[in-house]
């Protein structure tokens, strides 16, 4: 998720792109109620309830243990669709 006030890039983030990106707005202030840390990968399901959170600045997304981690947050999500 895209923190408020910074939505300058977001057409090149989603340029050729299937993976959601969402924006935060000040009314919004989904950073604030998730309690979001840059570069944090937040899993969501069908309801935006957090599934999970993983921080890239702290998990090596090239490290299987975390993609892993990623993956099944990603599976529980959508099994619970």
């Amino acid at each position: 998720m895209n923190e408020a006030g910074f939505e300058d890039g977001n057409d090149l983030v989603c340029d050729g792109r299937d993976t959601a990106w969402l924006q935060d707005t000040a009314d919004q202030d989904a950073w604030g109620m998730w309690d979001v840390a840059y570069r944090d990968v937040i899993v969501l399901d069908q309801n935006s309830t957090v599934i999970g959170v993983v921080n890239l600045s702290t998990y090596d997304l090239s490290q299987p243990s975390t993609e892993l981690q990623l993956r099944e947050y990603v599976d529980e999500g959508l099994a619970l669709q």
